[in-house]
């Protein structure tokens, strides 16, 4: 069990913050683990010599960054979220978003880190797993293929596993941010395109998934050249709906500043 943290000297004069990036630390530490409790506001001001107000104060800081949520109801507190892909990806959407960053822009740097993990799943030593798996999800797509709108949300899962399937945890992260963050743009043109009955040919649906079993196949063979041209041709192909020149630019938020699309859950916007 973890020792109790002795008081902190705090001098300067924004004490909030300071009590903030400790409680902080001991969230991204672990110490303060997913989904528990955050002590009693009497234990945490026996624990930092700090007010009433400048205590919550740190609360509502926490609160914005995503770390804290409030339980409402009669027994109500603070649970603390560890930071997920889900809401870094929202975040950075976000600062995408009020870049007015093109969506051609956004493509193009897809196009640049998902190619080379499927390179990098097919050197993986157990690619054959990993190719089979993902396989799997392009069977689940195809299930769904005369619906346009579920199969451009079931065709990203295959997008989603294969970055996953990396293996590199810190370029499974940045791509799939990435990910999320076209999967919005991407599910929002689909549903607008269904709406307006414009929703591409389902021969144009099943050439994705010719294309996506073809790189599950060249990772479960272990041919990362393959893998990596075959991925850059079928983002190329692929994208040309959602990253046109009329495509506009990154957008997170709807007209009344609401999330478009969920992410999950852990704080996370959700649909």
């Amino acid at each position: 069990m973890a020792s109790r943290p002795r008081p902190l000297p705090l001098r300067t004069p924004r004490v909030a913050e300071a009590v903030a990036a400790h409680l902080r630390l001991r969230i991204l530490d672990g110490e303060l683990p997913d989904g528990a409790e955050l002590p009693p506001e009497a234990v945490l001001l026996q624990q930092y010599p700090a007010s009433r107000p400048s205590l919550r104060e740190a609360f509502r800081i926490l609160e914005t960054e995503g770390l804290l949520t409030v339980r409402r109801g009669k027994v109500g507190g603070f649970i603390v979220r560890s930071p997920t892909p889900d809401t870094a990806a929202y975040h950075m959407g976000l600062l995408l978003h009020s870049r007015a960053i093109p969506m051609p822009d956004l493509a193009a740097a897809r196009n640049l880190l998902e190619p080379w993990c499927a390179e990098q799943a097919a050197l993986r030593p157990d690619r054959a797993e990993v190719g089979a798996r993902l396989r799997k999800v392009n069977e689940a797509a195809a299930e769904c293929v005369e619906d346009g709108p579920a199969f451009t949300e079931a065709a990203g899962s295959f997008h989603e596993a294969l970055v996953d399937a990396a293996g590199n945890q810190t370029l499974r992260i940045f791509a799939g941010m990435m990910e999320a963050i076209w999967s919005v743009q991407e599910r929002g043109w689909a549903r607008k395109a269904a709406d307006e009955a414009n929703y591409p040919h389902i021969s144009l649906r099943r050439s994705v998934l010719k294309a996506h079993d073809a790189i599950a196949k060249a990772i479960e063979t272990g041919d990362a050249e393959l893998a990596g041209k075959l991925t850059r041709s079928h983002l190329a192909a692929s994208q040309l709906y959602v990253a046109s020149d009329e495509a506009g630019t990154v957008r997170m938020l709807d007209e009344y500043g609401m999330p478009r699309m969920g992410f999950g859950t852990n704080g996370s916007p959700s649909e």
